[in-house]
Order: structure tokens, then C-alpha cells, then sequence
């Protein structure tokens, strides 16, 4: 199965907006991750329509933030995209008639309900002002040389 990245992709996105004094085009962002471009307008385009970005078009334009980055979730990046899904159960879909692969389904099943709740829990109570500050320790423990964990 393909892994799912848009999450991911939009939170950086939207990281790399964060303190920014003006817009960044849909160029500059895909430099970041790296990616095409398409797949960066495609994501602002959601994250714009879920209240997140203000985009501007044409020459000066580009992408900013709509909203102080201490009042956007990771839950409201995460709802902006779609809700895509964040764990991947691998459970089989065939075999719906064997009892077996109706317990292991049901058991899985229940086991990624809890942890996407919890999940999900964990992007409500994290901002991108709390992102920005991560990145900031980051970057200042960086250029110490200092061996560090985020």
C-alpha cells in the first residue's frame, strides 16, 4: 500500500508560513519539501477553503497564513486535508466469511479506533506556534554543534 503523505506535506507546509513576513509562493514551498508544485496548490487550495491560508494570485502573490499559528490545530490542518486516514490497519477485506479473519478484523479494528482517537486528541492540544517554537529550539541547538532530541 502507498503511504499518504498529505498530512505530513501540509503541516510543513503550513510550518514554513509560520513568522513569514509575506507570502511564499507555491515555487518556494515545493523547494522545501521537495515536491512539485501542483501538489503544493493542490494543499493550499484545501488549507485555504478549510480557513487556514489567505492565497494571493498573480505577480507578489503567494500563500500566508490566515489566522495566528497559536489558534491553528494540527487537528484543524488535519480536518482542513480531507481527515485523511492516519494509520494504516492492513486489515484484509477479503475473507468476510471466515471467522477468523472476522475476529482479527474486529480486533483490529477496535485497537486503531482507540489510537486514532488518541491521536487525534494529541492534534487538538499542539498548534503551529507550538511547531514554530519547536523549530527555533531546533534550529538555535543546531548552530551550537549540541547533540539534542526534538
Amino acid at each position: 500500500m502507498k503511504s499518504n503523505n498529505q498530512f505530513s506535506d501540509a503541516l510543513h507546509i503550513m510550518a514554513h508560513l509560520v513568522g513569514q513576513d509575506g507570502p511564499r509562493t507555491s515555487e518556494q514551498l515545493a523547494t522545501c519539501l521537495p515536491t512539485h508544485p501542483v501538489v503544493i496548490r493542490r494543499l493550499l487550495a484545501a488549507l485555504q477553503k478549510g480557513g487556514l491560508v489567505h492565497t494571493a494570485r498573480g505577480h507578489g502573490g503567494g500563500s500566508q497564513l490566515a489566522r495566528d499559528p497559536g489558534t491553528i490545530t494540527l487537528h484543524d490542518v488535519y480536518l482542513a486535508i480531507g481527515s485523511p486516514a492516519l494509520l494504516h490497519t492492513g486489515a484484509r477485506e477479503t475473507g468476510r466469511g471466515c471467522p477468523v479473519q472476522q475476529v482479527v478484523n474486529a480486533a483490529l479494528d477496535e485497537s486503531y479506533q482507540q489510537a486514532q482517537a488518541l491521536l487525534e486528541q494529541r492534534l487538538r492540544a499542539t498548534t503551529l506556534a507550538t511547531l514554530g517554537d519547536a523549530f527555533a529550539r531546533h534550529l538555535a541547538l543546531h548552530a551550537t554543534g549540541v547533540a539534542h532530541d526534538l
